[in-house]
């Protein structure tokens, strides 16, 4: 590297050249840009020596070599302009924090990827689309979790990503496709913000520092960590945003339609890479601002960004479908969304962990808004700028985007006990109309929130707008909070002397600097309880329960697609819930409650979901072997070497027969809870079923009685994959127990999901007719056994 001492000298410029004030500047923006680089470079531990010499060379040839004066300098300064030694400088900078940051080098990527969880399903989900035009097979419903019905890829986050992911993937394969992804994605971001940011600011080298601050910090700190879809969706944001700006710009222009376009190819590509930014890049149109010229161009973006993503968000729809995906409850929602106090202070993703600690006291670390990135100069930058913008009255649209951003990531409602009975009686009608509108999300399980939250203006996007419940991370809208508030900050910046700006730029990259990105070792190999189970449910029906998580269900997919029952994703199919205590939704590896693993009634549960093996981890072995139903077999411990990206051995029992339940198939949907004998259709429609490798010749055993007390008739059709195969009536006699055995053919089955569906005529609510029955569930027939036998 070259000494500081010496570029200071080779700095020094002929006054007659360029003047004092620019030499100064050009000397302070060098060296502070060469202390950044220096700092970033040599504080990495990825970076080669030969690359941290390299830096010494770029600025050694960027600089003149011996003091500079009269023709000789003016040629120089010619060929190399302030602002062309700026954006060096800038480049300088990204690339400094892109180093620091992203220690997977190029040379590692074929083996290593940024992380595990959500990372993984990155891969995973790359490696669904490599797979699909490789092999010219493409089927959405994968075996290896929520067996029997199977996870549809489609609604799994990171399944645009992928599809974005393709072309790499062909040529390089999955692993590299992400590496790719990650350091691309950022370098595209960088490229975005500063396009967006040039209208703000006249130095490039200022905006190549909001671009970089914008990439790493504020609120995409916790995605460019882990969450890959949302990186690549908000890059695709921030280009949408800069396209917006130049549409205001070129206003009149005859061209300017083609900015409209490709601000909603942008957003078509954001709702591929997250589906959701349907709802959170909406936020945008407003840089628009009141330039109502600008807004009779409105109607092509959403017309550009539905031609881009429409194929994909219909296979988003139809995946859902499939599984009844349900959304999060309103409860849930609450959870994942910034409080104030979020933009304040530096998490536990900062590389100053002495200033982390100041702030821990108000920041949550389970609640990703709070995981955030933002320091103190943001805000102390933004305010000064939201005054300048106010006061010219220029500009304004970026108040506007930040303060809907803001308010939208504040969620729903504030968690605080009510003492107005002004805010009681709005949250009363709150609820009975979000009841009509959206019944499952205004439950019973979130109807303690009346009394204990004051509603916010998200509600109303909550209550009113089809399925933007799915959007359940309304922190994530931080993210435009972080465009505006760069954006201001500059502006504030804009107006200090040249060299503080600079000086204040570098210290803002400094203070955000995120914590290293480690590589992590690629996973090609299954844990071997995994390809142990594999051998053993081989040409036959069955599945396997693993712990939750990522780590095991990417460990199912190496094992040739291994059928597993377990989960994945924010929202569960809709049978899940006949699933528990055995399978709770939960991300993480945890072991199933207790009286799951203690209990041999619950094994029932197992069976119905045609689960033969179950692999536990070692802390729940001691429990599952107090379990008659369960039969101990052997553990598995991964090599710590090759396998280290498995953390458990792995136990294995196999689940003993019980010829005696009455429900052999697994409930999908329309039933109640389980009683020991029987179990009701809750309304007039309900369907189970089961997973077949090749159609048979199946036998259905059915005993059903019927619940008629209105008009004292019943009737039910009873159908295998949407076809009608017996029905009954109850006519007088409803109570009467109607007991049949069904033959069905091979050519009504199919190899995969088969269903049997009941539709009965009507249902009734027993606390209606009996004031002694506090049973308000619609009641329709009673099954007292379903068994389905290959023959």
């Amino acid at each position: 590297m070259v000494p500081l001492a010496q570029l200071a000298e080779r700095l020094t410029v002929a006054q007659e050249v360029t003047g004092s004030r620019p030499v100064g500047h050009l000397k302070l923006i060098s060296l502070l840009c060469l202390l950044t680089v220096s700092f970033l470079a040599h504080r990495s531990d990825s970076v080669p020596s030969r690359f941290k010499l390299s830096i010494g060379r770029i600025l050694r040839a960027a600089l003149p070599s011996q003091p500079i004066d009269g023709q000789h300098g003016s040629r120089r300064f010619v060929h190399l302009r302030r602002e062309q030694i700026e954006r060096l400088f800038g480049w300088l900078i990204f690339l400094g924090v892109l180093i620091w940051f992203y220690r997977t080098p190029p040379w590692m990527w074929t083996t290593h990827f940024p992380a595990y969880g959500d990372v993984l399903e990155a891969i995973w989900q790359t490696d669904f689309w490599r797979d699909a035009v490789l092999n010219r097979s493409f089927d959405p419903v994968s075996p290896v979790a929520m067996y029997p019905l199977g996870m549809h890829q489609m609604v799994l986050a990171h399944i645009g990503t992928g599809l974005l992911l393709l072309p790499i993937s062909l040529a390089t394969g999955s692993g590299v496709a992400v590496n790719i992804g990650f350091v691309g994605g950022l370098i595209v971001c960088f490229l975005g913000g500063r396009a967006f940011l040039k209208h703000f600011t006249d130095s490039p080298l200022l905006a190549s520092i909001g671009a970089t601050l914008l990439t790493f910090a504020l609120g995409r700190t916790l995605h460019i960590h882990f969450h890959l879809n949302v990186a690549l969706a908000s890059t695709a944001g921030v280009w949408m945003a800069a396209m917006l700006m130049e549409l205001r710009r070129r206003l009149g222009e005859r061209r300017a339609w083609m900015w409209a376009i490709g601000s909603g190819i942008c957003w078509g590509i954001a709702i591929i890479a997250q589906p959701y930014f349907v709802f959170l890049a909406v936020v945008l149109l407003l840089i628009l601002g009141i330039q109502w010229r600008a807004w009779k161009y409105v109607p092509l973006i959403p017309v550009s960004a539905l031609l881009t993503s429409g194929l994909f968000l219909l296979g988003v729809a139809q995946g859902t479908t499939y599984m009844a995906s349900k959304g999060t409850s309103l409860q849930g929602l609450t959870a994942f969304s910034s409080v104030p106090g979020s933009y304040l202070g530096w998490s536990r993703l900062s590389v100053w962990k002495e200033l982390a600690n100041l702030t821990a006291p108000w920041r949550q670390n389970f609640s990703e808004a709070d995981i955030q990135n933002w320091g103190v100069l943001a805000a102390l930058l933004a305010i000064p700028g939201i005054i300048l913008v106010w006061r010219s009255k220029s500009r304004r649209a970026l108040i506007l985007v930040l303060g809907v951003a803001a308010i939208l990531s504040f969620g729903p409602l504030w968690r605080a006990p009510l003492q107005s009975d002004l805010l009681k009686q709005l949250n009363e009608s709150i609820w009975q109309i979000g009841a009509q509108l959206k019944p499952e999300l205004f439950s019973e399980f979130s109807a303690s929130l009346k009394n204990d939250s004051v509603p916010l203006p998200g509600m109303l996007p909550v209550m009113l707008l089809p399925r933007y419940e799915f959007a359940r991370v309304a922190g994530r809208y931080s993210i435009w909070v972080g465009l505006a508030v760069v954006a201001l900050g500059l502006i504030t910046l804009n107006r200090l002397p040249k060299r503080w700006a600079i000086v204040i730029g570098c210290v803002w990259v400094i203070e955000l600097l995120p914590i290293p990105r480690q590589p992590q070792l690629l996973p090609t190999q299954p844990h071997p309880a995994h390809e142990w189970a594999a051998q053993q449910v081989k040409g036959q029906d069955w599945a396997v329960y693993s712990p939750p998580g990522m780590e095991y269900i990417y460990s199912h997919y190496l094992a040739g697609n291994l059928p597993g029952a377990n989960v994945n994703g924010p929202f569960p199919p809709a049978h899940l819930r006949f699933t528990h205590p055995w399978i709770t939704f939960r991300n993480t590896s945890i072991d199933p409650l207790a009286e799951a693993l203690t209990d041999p009634a619950q094994a029932v549960i197992l069976r119905r979901a045609q689960v033969r093996f179950v692999l536990l981890r070692p802390e729940a072995v001691e429990l599952a072997r107090q379990n008659s139903a369960l039969r101990f077999i052997r553990c598995f411990e991964p090599d710590p070497v090759k396998l280290k990206y498995y953390h458990s051995p792995l136990c294995a029992f196999e689940v003993l027969p019980d010829p005696t339940d009455f429900f052999t198939i697994q409930p999908i949907s329309g039933f109640s809870t389980f009683e020991p004998a029987w179990i009701w259709i809750e309304g007039v429609h309900a369907r189970a079923g089961w997973r077949a490798s090749h159609p048979t010749t199946t036998t259905i055993e059915i005993a059903l009685r019927a619940y008629c007390p209105e008009q004292d008739r019943q009737s039910v059709v009873i159908k295998v994959n949407g076809q009608p195969l017996a029905s009954h009536e109850w006519i007088g006699e409803c109570w009467q127990l109607w007991d049949t055995t069904l033959v069905v053919a091979p050519d009504h089955l199919r190899a995969g999901w088969n269903t049997v569906e009941f539709e009965a005529a009507s249902a009734s609510q027993p606390y209606l007719y009996d004031p002694a029955n506090p049973d308000q569930r619609k009641l329709s027939v009673m099954v007292e056994r379903l068994r389905v036998r290959p023959n």
